[in-house]
């Protein structure tokens, strides 16, 4: 049994990188954005891989993100989907929306996956009770708490709830009064996660902390 926490080190971090690269047209994504501005959001394929998992895990029928970015969390649960199953993705922001649909058209996964423009908070509430397998979380932290609300009552009993960057880089580590808005936001979410008894929580030291909850 080990207590210490270890992170692997390059030789080892090389070679599950190796293991976990994605192939086209997800590699070639990764390769459009590597100069982007905003390409330290793009889910490492260590997180990628985790979520085909979890979705092929629960059932893979009908799976909610929320914040899309340009694709790549959903072009990596795609292919783990049951025969007919479905992402529902959403996007706050019109221009990356329209990013993420057209390389899922490239991609062949525009059937499997449905981009939502427009703010989250307005399109949850019109989602149906218990209608998915899995939500995953990886959108403004500071929506965190109340995306909660809302995955708890469209996760069906027996579904996932994931959530990303829950350490908020690091900024949980630091004493409670020091957190801004979105580490005050994280930090509840991961708290509340952890003690609602209707939900089952574990945090997985994968990339930024990713918080994976079974609903009861």
């Amino acid at each position: 049994m080990a207590l210490e926490r270890h992170a692997p080190d390059p030789a080892l971090a090389a070679w599950l990188d190796g293991l976990l690269a994605p192939a086209p047209p997800l590699q070639d994504l990764y390769a459009e954005m590597a100069e982007d501005e905003w390409a330290e959001m793009m889910t490492h394929p260590d997180l990628g891989r985790l979520l085909a998992v979890l979705v092929r895990a629960t059932g893979g029928r009908r799976v909610l993100e929320v914040g899309t970015f340009v694709g790549t969390s959903a072009a990596w649960m795609a292919p783990a989907l049951a025969a007919g199953g479905t992402i529902d993705t959403l996007e706050a922001d019109p221009a990356r929306a329209a990013r993420a649909a057209a390389f899922l058209e490239r991609a062949g996964l525009a059937g499997r996956v449905q981009v939502h423009t427009g703010p989250a908070l307005e399109t949850l509430p019109g989602l149906p009770d218990g209608a998915y397998d899995l939500c995953y979380l990886d959108a403004d932290k500071t929506g965190y708490p109340a995306y909660l609300d809302h995955a708890l009552r469209l996760v069906r009993p027996g579904g996932l709830i994931v959530a990303d960057n829950v350490f908020g880089g690091g900024a949980l580590g630091r004493p409670r009064g020091q957190d801004d808005a979105r580490a005050a936001a994280l930090r509840g979410y991961t708290e509340r996660a952890m003690a609602d008894p209707r939900l089952l929580t574990t945090i997985l030291t994968v990339g930024d902390g990713v918080a994976v909850s079974a609903v009861r």
